[in-house]
């Protein structure tokens, strides 16, 4: 032990300095990627409802569900007929952004 103290801190809503509202949904199912699998929709759903052009953060258990979660984000949007939902500006900036990126399932989400 090196003295400093290691822990987790939650700060609440009302003493953040930019406002946040949070909304935790819970998801019954044994294994993991199944369970993962279907919160993914329910999600993109309470996305609209509660944040359709401000940030939203989701917490997922690591990388690879991080990517995994995105895509099935994406893909309800463009099932939605609006895949740039999330991106907050022009077409012209992620074409800009796209041409610079080297991950090919990054430069595909576009």
């Amino acid at each position: 032990q090196t003295g400093s103290k290691i822990g987790l801190y939650n700060f609440r809503p009302s003493v953040r300095p930019i406002p946040m509202e949070v909304h935790i949904s819970g998801f019954a199912g044994r294994h993991y990627c199944p369970r993962m699998a279907t919160m993914n929709k329910p999600c993109y759903a309470a996305i609209k409802d509660h944040s359709p052009s401000k940030p939203v953060i989701i917490f997922v258990a690591s990388r690879r569900q991080t990517r995994l979660t995105a895509f099935d984000l994406i893909s309800y949007a463009a099932a939605d007929q609006d895949p740039g939902i999330f991106l907050g500006c022009s077409d012209q900036y992620v074409e800009s952004v796209a041409k610079t990126l080297h991950d090919e399932s990054l430069r595909h989400t576009k």
